[in-house]
């Protein structure tokens, strides 16, 4: 069945979800059923009958991926797109600082999940998230300003919310399972294990001299749109939220 005959067979607000699901996978990469209502009826929508969004998506080289349990929609590249059949990757470079914080994210998440949490949607609080970057050395690192611009960027993605402003006693980060499908766990792995060996060495010298030592590893880099090889063309991990964006929707015109 051709995407012309899926179209004409869609009611008018069916075509208008169809748009919606579209843009709304190219601008953030995920739709995560319960961030939210609207969130939801994408999900739904992409989920019950997925081959038409599928097929509109490979004629761009990109495919989705749907996690049921996680209740989680992910675009991603297709294996063969691109020529020589690579992988055409499109991943966001992340400064040391936003590694960091992810990182600290992503085991929050991961340390509820394994605790036997039903939801899979996660409330953790900001202390939480500054006790988990004291452990790196790293909570008078990142002030408020810093803090609140980093979850913009990862809220951006779907991969979290804020309830409240950053510095606020009451405020709250709700993490989202996406976060599972937005880092590779062995580059995590590496990054982890590299943080403890970089903070064991300070402990045994005081010595800061190896800090800019095998730069990669202190450096993750966020799916966007491809779970591929790194993209060769990030020129500065400081690109802003917008100039992202014009990224995917070049990539959506091409």
């Amino acid at each position: 069945m051709g995407m012309d005959a899926y179209w004409e067979d869609y009611t008018s607000s069916e075509k208008s979800m169809f748009t919606k699901a579209c843009r709304r996978l190219l601008k953030g990469t995920f739709v995560v059923r319960d961030r939210d209502e609207d969130s939801k009826k994408l999900y739904y929508f992409i989920t019950k009958r997925p081959d038409p969004i599928s097929l509109y998506f490979s004629y761009i080289g990109f495919e989705i991926v749907i996690d049921r349990e996680n209740g989680v929609v992910m675009l991603k590249n297709c294996a063969q797109s691109g020529e020589d059949g690579k992988i055409q990757a499109n991943r966001y470079a992340l400064r040391k600082v936003d590694s960091m914080v992810l990182c600290c994210l992503w085991t929050l998440y991961i340390d509820r999940i394994r605790s036997g949490r039903l939801s899979r949607a996660v409330q953790v609080s900001m202390t939480d998230l500054r006790l988990e970057l004291d452990k790196y050395g790293l909570k008078d690192l990142v002030d408020k300003s810093t803090m609140s611009a980093i979850l913009t960027i990862f809220s951006s993605y779907n991969l979290l919310d804020l309830e409240g402003k950053v510095g606020d006693p009451d405020c709250q980060i709700w993490l989202y399972p996406s976060l599972q499908f937005a880092l590779n766990t062995d580059e995590i792995r590496r990054f982890v294990e590299n943080a403890d060996r970089r903070m064991r060495d300070l402990e045994d010298d005081n010595d800061n001299e190896s800090d800019n030592d095998n730069e990669e590893d202190d450096r993750l880099t966020m799916n966007r749109l491809t779970d591929g090889a790194e993209n060769d063309d990030s020129e500065d991990a400081d690109s802003d939220r917008d100039a992202v964006e014009g990224d995917a929707d070049e990539d959506g015109d091409e």
